[in-house]
Formats: C-alpha cells, sequence, structure tokens
C-alpha cells in the first residue's frame, strides 16, 4: 500500500513538472514570436528608408535611355535598385511573419496539451499548480498572438495594395498593440482581484 502511495506521489510530481514544462514552453513562444515582430520591423524600417531614397530619385530630372545607355542615368539605375530592396525586405517581412505563424500554431497545439489535464483526475492543485489557470494562461496568450498575427497581416496587405503609406505602416508595426492591449486587460483584471482581497481584510494594498 505503501509503495502504491509512492508511486501516486511520483505521478503526480511528474505530471506538476509536465505542467510546469507546458507554460514555460508557453511563455517562450510569446518570446519568440516578439522577437520574430522585432526582426520584421527591422525589415519595415528598410522599406521605409528606401521609400525616403526613391522620392529623392525620383525628383531628380529624367535621363534618357539611348542605345549606349539602356539602363538609363543615375536617377534610373537608382529606381531600380531601391526597388529591389523594398522587395527584399518584404520578402523579410513576410519570412518573419511565417515564424509569427508558426509560434501561434504551437500555441494552439499547447491548448489541447492543457486541456487534457482537466480531463485527469489526479491534475488538482499541486504545488500552486493548477491546470484550470493554465489553460487560461495558454488560452490568453494564443488569444492574443492570433489576434496580433492577423492584425499584421492586414496592415501589411493595407500597404502592398496602397490603401497606407509606408509612414503609416510604420506606425502601425512599431509595437504589438492587439498583445499590449490583452496584457493591459490582464493587469485591469489582477489590480481588481487584489482590490476587492484587500476590500475584504485579505490583504493590505495601497492603490494610489
Amino acid at each position: 500500500m505503501a509503495s502504491f502511495a509512492g508511486f501516486e506521489s511520483q505521478a503526480q510530481s511528474s505530471q506538476n513538472q509536465t505542467l510546469s514544462t507546458l507554460l514555460n514552453r508557453a511563455d517562450s513562444l510569446s518570446r519568440a514570436f516578439g522577437s520574430h515582430h522585432a526582426s520584421s520591423f527591422q525589415s519595415v524600417q528598410v522599406i521605409q528608408s528606401a521609400w525616403a531614397q526613391l522620392q529623392n530619385l525620383q525628383a531628380m530630372p529624367a535621363t534618357p535611355i539611348t542605345r549606349n545607355r539602356p539602363e538609363g542615368g543615375i536617377r534610373e539605375r537608382g529606381i531600380v535598385k531601391i526597388q529591389s530592396t523594398v522587395e527584399e525586405a518584404l520578402a523579410g517581412v513576410r519570412d518573419d511573419l511565417g515564424k509569427m505563424e508558426g509560434d501561434v500554431e504551437q500555441l494552439n497545439a499547447l491548448l489541447f496539451d492543457a486541456d487534457l489535464f482537466l480531463a485527469q483526475p489526479q491534475s488538482a492543485l499541486q504545488h500552486g499548480l493548477n491546470p484550470k489557470e493554465a489553460l487560461t494562461h495558454v488560452s490568453g496568450l494564443f488569444a492574443q498572438y492570433q489576434a496580433e498575427l492577423i492584425r499584421l497581416r492586414e496592415v501589411l496587405a493595407d500597404f502592398t495594395s496602397e490603401e497606407i503609406g509606408v509612414d503609416q505602416l510604420v506606425d502601425e508595426w512599431r509595437t504589438m498593440k492587439e498583445v499590449d492591449k490583452g496584457q493591459e486587460a490582464e493587469l485591469s483584471d489582477l489590480v481588481d482581484v487584489l482590490g476587492a482581497w484587500g476590500a475584504s481584510g485579505g490583504l493590505d494594498v495601497d492603490m494610489s
């Protein structure tokens, strides 16, 4: 009987280690998304810089294309080079968006893993790890980063279809607005919980 109890204790410990690993994996994926977003923003900044150079070149007088100079003058050659730079930067943005999509897909897969813990009777609170809270945490991360991915794809589509300019592209890409919005909501909920707890005498909290 004692050996069975020991086995059950080991199983619960193993499960909590697995749940802890799941939570760490979810947070790691959110950081990876942020890293890929930062990389994509560097490409967006390249586009902005190239766009400014393009405007300067287009303001220059055109050089007639001749048999001896079929590629045109400095203006024409510069425009071709900058257009190539923009295309390469856009490819970099799309590549990073693909990586962000992979991060979101893996977060979605973790939702299934977290849900499995709820279906197991031995998944009660152990060492501060609550499967229900873990599922809520992972679900919140998935919702935030999925919404951000959708928003960024829409912003890029608006830019490539010339519905917005390069400056608006930079402004929209600078921060992860949907993620920031979700984190602000979580912080607000936490403040409400702590405030209610303090009002009930559970915790002396200075909300100023």
